[in-house]
């Protein structure tokens, strides 16, 4: 009887540390995803780019100008190689050119050129949606004819649809 009371004890505390250690894992896992999600949420919610100047170069016997945006970082580094660009609805790659590193830091700035676009009177929207998921929308048309014409913007907005 006290050999079947020994295994037992044996066996209880040996599930008994299975037990602990295995709680004491999944509580490291979880503070460390809640840290990470809370480190994520602080860039996203100071991340911000804002539009500078822009720039455009065509020639007048051409239907199509490219214009180029500068973009300053006004908050947290982000990594313009991990953006994407949608012109027009449509998500691109080959008409938009990025100048840069791997990294964006605070007060620093790039261009974000858009190649070809057509000299008519329709408005134009670029959105540059970086990796936290807030993006920067750039509107503009055309005003003028496509010989004696230039493009002009008529606004730019930073926003964070998922709630930063």
């Amino acid at each position: 009887m006290s050999a079947a009371f020994a295994v037992l004890l044996v066996a209880a505390l040996v599930s008994f540390g299975t037990l602990y250690v295995s709680s004491e894992n999944a509580y490291s896992m979880i503070h460390g995803a809640a840290e990470d999600y809370n480190r994520m949420v602080i860039v996203e919610r100071t991340a911000e780019l804002e539009l500078g100047n822009y720039t455009y170069e065509t020639l007048p016997d051409l239907t199509v100008y490219d214009i180029t945006f500068n973009i300053t970082s006004a908050g947290s580094t982000l990594s313009p190689p991990e953006w994407a660009f949608i012109y027009d609805g449509t998500l691109v790659d080959s008409k938009v050119r990025v100048s840069g590193g791997k990294y964006l830091l605070p007060g620093e700035w790039l261009t974000v050129t858009v190649q070809n676009v057509p000299k008519d009177t329709g408005v134009h929207a670029l959105v540059v949606s970086t990796e936290v998921g807030c993006g920067l929308k750039i509107k503009w048309r055309w005003v003028g004819n496509a010989a004696n014409g230039s493009p002009r913007v008529i606004g730019g907005a930073w926003y964070c649809p998922v709630g930063g």
